[in-house]
């Protein structure tokens, strides 16, 4: 499957929507693009439901963009990852620091709002 990525933007948050591989031939794109939004967004919710595999440089660009967004006092939340998927995200505990949810309702109302 091919590596996609697109940007909803609102008053309230960015979302992310990532389809396919995330994995060394599509790792720059993905971490441009969050880190991008990491330094722009209050709340930025990366939508994985699409990501059919996550290798570590995918695992990293998520923690760089996550470190960006606290240090610009936002926040970032992963929703709808596949099983496979979020166990690799629970086994290597980042699932410690960016928070995985269900859906887009689930984590919008679990983080602060973007006008706190």
């Amino acid at each position: 499957m091919d590596f996609d990525i697109n940007l909803m933007h609102d008053d309230r948050c960015t979302l992310v929507r990532v389809q396919g591989d995330i994995d060394v031939v599509s790792r720059a794109r993905f971490e441009e693009t969050l880190f991008e939004v990491a330094g722009t967004a209050r709340i930025m919710i990366v939508d994985m439901r699409q990501v059919t595999f996550c290798d570590s440089t995918g695992l990293n660009a998520i923690v760089a963009a996550n470190r960006r967004a606290v240090q610009h006092g936002a926040h970032v939340a992963l929703i709808a990852l596949p099983p496979r998927v979020e166990r690799v995200f629970r086994i290597t505990g980042i699932d410690k620091f960016v928070p995985i949810y269900g859906t887009f309702r689930e984590a919008l109302g679990a983080l602060p709002s973007a006008t706190s």
